[in-house]
């Protein structure tokens, strides 16, 4: 009986590396964007009808502290572009591996047939695994070499 576990993260480095970092710059992107637009908003708001905000702390003799908006809008966006940026890294990270593990399998028994060394004729996957539709195609391929003849079995 074989598990279903996965024993590396990084099945295939160079191409889970860079889908995290794209992933990461596409997000980092559109968190900029947006932070560009809700300080633009800001900007506006400020001209429009300046203000400042302030806030007293409830112990005694404490004196107001005075803050402008952008004093509490942009290290909200701070906070929110550090975290989606590691969300996004480890989302990549984890539905990479979903991506990597079959190619992976896959290119090896490509290199196998080529070299004419024997492969085994049904490509299995997990359950949770992409490329299913890919992965049945490879099976019909090996088994049409395999009935031709044109294929070492195991």
């Amino acid at each position: 009986m074989t598990t279903n576990r996965r024993r590396k993260l990084l099945v295939d480095p160079r191409f889970q590396v860079q889908m995290m970092l794209r992933l990461a710059g596409w997000s980092a992107l559109a968190t900029l964007i947006t932070a560009g637009c809700i300080t633009l908003f800001l900007l506006v708001a400020d001209q429009r009808s300046p203000g400042d905000f302030f806030f007293v702390r409830p112990e005694a003799g404490s004196h107001p502290t005075i803050f402008k908006r952008t004093d509490i809008v942009l290290p909200a966006l701070g906070v929110a572009l550090a975290a989606n940026l590691v969300l996004s890294v480890l989302f990549a990270l984890f539905y990479s591996q979903r991506l990597a593990g079959p190619l992976y399998r896959m290119s090896q028994d490509m290199l196998k047939v080529s070299r004419g060394e024997p492969v085994r004729p049904f490509f299995q996957l997990r359950g949770s695994d992409e490329l299913t539709g890919v992965a049945h195609a490879f099976d019909t391929l090996l088994k049409f070499l395999a009935e031709k003849g044109l294929l070492k079995g195991p």
